[in-house]
């Protein structure tokens, strides 16, 4: 498989025109919208709202964060857009960060999903000399860590739909830099509250919760846990 090094972005700018002047989306798009929101809600909610990740609230709020959607499951075609991004990110004046949104790549296969992963960090991002400029965090709907088996800290990384979070180094840097230089406190920190909701609320309420559903007791629970705070 070969991906260019421009990369390739879906467009999304074609949207017609109606006699009154009204923008109308066809049927994809419509679909695209829909998706982004859903990624949006969950980051919102669940990633930003669950405080699982130190590195989104920052682009989020500044409006430095994007939502890339790509359809279809052909390896070239979201390689590219994966690609595009890191590419993009990498620019030392490109700040923020990038989730690419893929719903139709393997969603119920998060090895093969994985693959492409792997394929993207091995060769492309040595063959453009990415490493140590962007980096990829991967969220999977059936997300598994090795060894972890039907493990609550899978949890961490599932997401709604298969994505690929392209984050730059020095931003993520920044962020490890204040938990003491320890990213491991952040995945800790983590599966201890996902320990915590398995406790107390069980494993389908877990599953809930990391869709974004909101249950009685959950924000008086992330209130008596030490480094969360609700977030609207």
């Amino acid at each position: 498989m070969k991906v260019s090094a421009k990369g390739k972005q879906q467009q999304h700018d074609d949207d017609g025109i109606d006699e009154e002047g009204a923008v109308t989306l066809d049927p994809e798009e419509q679909e695209n919208e829909v998706i982004k929101e859903t990624t949006l809600n969950w980051i919102k909610k669940v990633v930003i709202g669950l405080n699982l990740c130190p590195f989104a609230e920052k682009p989020l709020r500044q409006n430095q964060l994007k939502v890339s959607v790509v359809r279809g499951d052909d390896d070239e075609t979201v390689a590219a857009a994966v690609v595009y991004e890191l590419i993009a990110r990498s620019d030392e004046t490109h700040d923020g960060t990038t989730v690419v949104v893929a719903p139709e790549f393997y969603p119920d296969d998060f090895e093969r999903y994985m693959d492409l992963v792997q394929y993207i960090e091995d060769d492309v991002m040595e063959e453009h000399d990415l490493h140590g400029l962007v980096q990829i965090a991967p969220f999977h709907p059936k997300f598994a860590f090795a060894g972890s088996g039907d493990g609550i800290d899978n949890y961490t990384n599932r997401s709604p739909y298969p994505m690929f979070h392209v984050l730059r180094e020095n931003e993520v840097g920044l962020a490890v830099d204040k938990l003491g230089g320890d990213a491991s406190k952040v995945w800790q920190r983590n599966v201890d509250l996902l320990e915590g909701m398995d406790k107390k609320f069980g494993r389908e309420d877990v599953k809930k919760i990391m869709k974004g559903e909101s249950l009685d007791g959950l924000k008086e629970m992330l209130r008596d846990l030490r480094g969360y705070s609700e977030k609207s």
